[in-house]
């Protein structure tokens, strides 16, 4: 078993949490009722402001000048936190996708932040992701209905992928990009959303429509883990906390009917778990990213 605390986010759809190291904080946004969350983790206190941005949001991005970056429908910003201030920054999407294309989820290595694109009604296999690096898009792969993910392992160049709609989870090496699937989930156990990785060859996975998070082992490529939640579309893990040893949990209230609400009464919070597992530190986005 384990103990949880239950932040009251309330979001419609919670995603891409992110632990700020220097101030012990987690940093976190509502895609759906455009929103940024500051969760502090020593006073447990929850701020939230909202943000004048074109819905869905996709992903935030801490930046080493204490700013972040922010993608939405039409793109990456700019937020200020000080001055509570937003500016557009880059649109890497052809002409020919500004209707159907946004913005979805992503994560930071050296060098380089990683964004998945999708389909804005999830209907068609025209999502891809990739990289930017000094305002360059690299494109890694595509065929997606939603880009969710990735995870990076950058000692072994190894990537993971939430391939959502297929209920697959991916790896790629990173120097060949060649792919290879992992894991296959079945209808009971919800979709993959989100990941994270730890130091002990571990993939966590939120599961969307499935009430829980699970830990594959990345040796096995089998779970070996899992952890019931009072939500049942859970949306984003992080390793959060000095020592990284607790995992963050954004879910959503988004698709859960009210018999649903009956069973899951926490949809829509967020959670913060010990697990015994630390995860890998994800680096602020540099200079040389921008």
């Amino acid at each position: 078993m384990f103990d949880f605390d239950i932040i009251n986010s309330n979001t419609l759809l919670g995603e891409s949490g992110f632990h700020l190291h220097e101030t012990n904080e987690i940093v976190f946004l509502d895609l759906l009722n455009p929103s940024i969350f500051f969760y502090s983790i020593e006073s447990k206190i929850l701020i939230k402001k909202k943000l004048s941005l074109p819905k869905p949001l996709g992903n935030i991005y801490p930046l080493v000048n204490g700013k972040f970056i922010i993608s939405c429908f039409n793109g990456f910003y700019i937020y200020d936190r000080k001055r509570n201030s937003l500016k557009h920054y880059l649109d890497v999407r052809q002409k020919n996708e500004l209707k159907d294309i946004s913005y979805n989820d992503g994560t930071i290595s050296r060098n380089k932040f990683w964004i998945g694109l999708c389909h804005i009604k999830e209907t068609d296999d025209l999502g891809y992701f990739g990289y930017i690096n000094n305002k360059k898009f690299v494109e890694i792969d595509r065929g997606f209905k939603v880009s969710n993910g990735p995870a990076i392992n950058e000692k072994l160049n190894k990537l993971y992928f939430s391939d959502s709609f297929n209920s697959s989870i991916y790896e790629y090496n990173l120097r060949t990009l060649k792919r290879k699937k992992i894991y296959k989930f079945n209808k009971k156990q919800g979709f993959p959303d989100g990941i994270a990785l730890d130091n002990q060859n571990g993939l966590w996975v939120a599961h969307w429509a499935g009430g829980q998070v699970s830990r594959i082992n990345l040796k096995s490529f089998k779970i070996d883990l899992q952890i019931k939640l009072p939500a049942l579309n859970i949306t984003s893990v992080t390793f959060v906390g000095k020592k990284l040893n607790h995992l963050f949990i954004t879910s959503a209230k988004l698709e859960t009917s009210k018999n649903q609400l009956e069973k899951y009464k926490h949809a829509g919070s967020s959670f913060i778990i010990k697990t015994g597992f630390k995860g890998l530190k994800i680096p602020y986005g540099n200079n040389k990213i921008l």
